[in-house]
């Protein structure tokens, strides 16, 4: 199961924005961020990826730090959770 508080996110130019997704699996799953064109965003001086995991072990708290907003930021990114049992993704518009 997977859900994001926010998703829509209003953000000036050159400010910075942390987006949220939680995430329950079982057995554990594999946690990302993409693009709105499917590449794995990574950890930059542009982007920074935290995924902790909670109590119970099952639930993940995920966020993605984006600094210093550009127009090229703009637009969907997607949180993605997978495990043997299956994938599911939720998506943030950032505008």
């Amino acid at each position: 199961m997977l859900w994001i508080p926010h998703q829509l996110v209003g953000v000036p130019l050159y400010f910075n924005v942390t987006l949220e997704c939680f995430t329950e699996a079982h057995p554990t799953s594999l946690n990302y961020w993409t693009r709105e064109d499917g590449h794995m965003i990574h950890d930059s001086k542009k982007y920074r990826t935290e995924s902790n995991v909670g109590m119970p072990i099952y639930k993940t708290h995920m966020r993605l730090h984006i600094y210093n907003i550009q127009q090229t930021d703009y637009g969907t990114y997607k949180c993605v959770a997978k495990n043997p049992r299956g994938e599911t993704d939720g998506t943030i518009r950032l505008y």
